[in-house]
């Protein structure tokens, strides 16, 4: 035999193993990916949501039983962690969900996340309090003087800063701030504005806000949920996973949004697209992990109007002559 013909004899097996290899390999591929379709399919996939999700969150729950009882740092960072998990097992499965099963899952996941904003924000405070009340006399004035100015630019200006939440309340009339670098990752906390504008160019992970009056908030694409109440002819340009807003009048909203925004108690609510402009955009709605093909901003559900076929009186889409437009550059 002719040793080239070997030779070609060898290379010819050897591409139809490795074509073989590559069949099974795209086999095993499309196997995975049926199996998926067939977990998020809509029998199976909510009944492995009814059986996870109460699971999930009771292990949530006991995780702020053991802080009540026994505070550790640790604690904070998982809850944190399995939230993150929650929010990310529920939009997995938005489509496969009922309306309701939907707006009662983020309606627990925003309640225990403003519970987890609470415990960060009182031990903040509480670690400020520790910290400027055990000043030794016998330390130099200077350091002294130093630690008071720290602890009267933290807590009197009610911008506090920590290492995963940014908690801003109680200001009137002011220009308020945020880059990406101060804010990419951390969950936001707004509460008591009256009159104020705020600009949070960056990737917030969540945010609460509460009790905003004439104010204006644009926000950079947030990864996860948004949970809005007691505002008043405020104008809001978010984008988000979840949004959810209770108890508020003549507001308009410029939103990009994964779910139906969800409203309760709320009048003369208007709803546009997002429309907020700067040099980072792209970049950041990449790293926030928003689908930015899936977009519910005019599916708006309203609670306490859910007669089929008829609008709600409660909310309307912003003629597109009146709609604005924000940049955070």
């Amino acid at each position: 035999m002719d040793p080239s013909d070997d030779l070609d004899e060898r290379r010819q097996r050897k591409l139809a193993q490795m074509s073989l290899r590559d069949e099974e390999r795209k086999l095993n591929l499309q196997t995975k990916q049926d199996e998926r379709k067939l977990v998020t399919s809509t029998n199976v996939g909510r009944k492995y949501f009814e059986q996870e999700y109460p699971l999930m969150k009771t292990q949530i729950e006991d995780l702020f039983n053991q802080l009540s009882i026994n505070y550790d740092e640790k604690f904070i960072q998982e809850l944190a962690d399995r939230l993150q998990t929650l929010e990310k097992f529920i939009t997995e499965h938005v489509d496969i969900l009922c309306s309701r099963d939907i707006a009662n899952a983020q309606s627990d996941v925003m309640k225990l996340r403003a519970q987890l904003h609470s415990l960060q924000y009182n031990t903040l405070s509480s670690t400020h309090r520790i910290d400027f009340t055990k000043i030794n006399e016998d330390k130099p004035q200077k350091e002294h003087e130093e630690l008071n100015s720290i602890s009267s630019s933290s807590l009197t200006n009610n911008i506090i800063i920590s290492s995963n939440t940014i908690n801003i309340s109680n200001k009137n009339n002011e220009l308020i701030r945020f880059d990406s670098f101060e804010l990419n990752g951390k969950d936001v906390a707004i509460e008591n504005l009256n009159q104020c504008e705020l600009f949070l160019k960056g990737i917030p992970s969540s945010l609460q806000i509460k009790n905003l009056h004439a104010c204006i908030l644009i926000v950079g694409p947030c990864s996860r949920s948004i949970l809005i109440d007691q505002c008043q002819q405020c104008e809001f340009a978010l984008a988000c996973q979840q949004l959810r807003i209770h108890t508020s009048n003549e507001c308009d909203f410029y939103v990009h949004i994964t779910a139906q925004p969800i409203i309760e108690d709320c009048h003369n609510l208007r709803f546009a697209p997002y429309n907020v402009e700067y040099n980072l955009k792209d970049e950041h709605i990449k790293q926030s992990g928003l689908i930015w093909t899936k977009d519910y901003w005019n599916d708006v559900r309203d609670f306490n109007h859910m007669i089929i076929g008829i609008p709600s009186p409660n909310w309307q889409i912003i003629e597109e002559e009146e709609r604005k437009e924000w940049s955070l550059d």
